[in-house]
């Protein structure tokens, strides 16, 4: 049989045969919102990093100040021992240099109204010893308002060089427990 000799049969090919096709859907674009799970312990865990980085810069700036006050106090009391100041004016000025450096590290409300043997008993528990109520720092409580004072110089310098170092030393100490507890 020949190619002509085959029967006609008659086909239903329609002419374009993409026509029928439908076109392509594409799905509605991803939401970012509602956050996943993930998003959202990722969120929490970046705010509590940057709520700690702030309380540890906080707290460093804090104990850097501290130290600060110290070592001006240090070297005020130095520029006072240095200086031939008479025994009234010398306790005076080491009455104010323990005075503003309490009121600068411990608060105006707490310090300012302190007198007499209050102060003394704050600066013995804030200086480890006893030596403003039982030995030469008593002359902190009345002698700066009297017309005459009689005290040991040295040991009374001896007393206030020490008590300040000690609040040196207990701002170190106090930043030394909160890194072992951190």
């Amino acid at each position: 049989m020949s190619v002509n000799n085959l029967p006609a049969t008659t086909t239903n090919i329609p002419t374009d045969p993409l026509g029928k096709l439908k076109d392509i859907h594409l799905p509605d674009p991803v939401s970012w919102w509602p956050l996943a799970l993930g998003w959202w312990v990722l969120l929490l865990l970046m705010l509590m990093i940057i709520a700690l980085g702030i309380y540890f810069y906080i707290r460093s700036q804090q104990q850097t100040r501290q130290e600060i006050i110290v070592e001006q106090a240090l070297q005020h009391f130095d520029t006072l021992q240095t200086q031939s100041l008479s025994n009234k004016t010398l306790i005076i000025e080491l009455s104010a240099l323990l005075r503003r450096t309490a009121i600068s590290l411990y608060g105006r409300e707490k310090i300012a109204n302190l007198a007499g043997k209050n102060w003394l008993l704050f600066l013995n528990q804030y200086g480890s010893t006893k030596a403003f109520t039982e030995g030469v720092g008593q002359v902190f409580a009345d002698q700066p308002y009297r017309p005459e004072v009689n005290y040991h110089r040295q040991a009374l310098l001896g007393l206030t060089h020490d008590w300040l170092k000690k609040q040196l030393l207990h701002s170190l100490e106090k930043e030394e427990r909160k890194k072992h507890d951190a």
